[in-house]
């Protein structure tokens, strides 16, 4: 089950494994422009 978010009235449903994708390609997102800004100082 996912955590739920209260927002006043309103209730949500965070789906924690796709918060983990997210987090995995937002990972693997910053080290290929590290990758990449590190090729271009040599």
């Amino acid at each position: 089950m996912g955590r739920l978010v209260i927002d006043g009235e309103n209730v949500y449903e965070l789906d924690e494994e796709c918060l983990r994708e997210k987090s995995k390609k937002k990972e693997e997102k910053e080290k290929d422009l590290q990758k990449k800004d590190k090729n271009k100082r040599n």
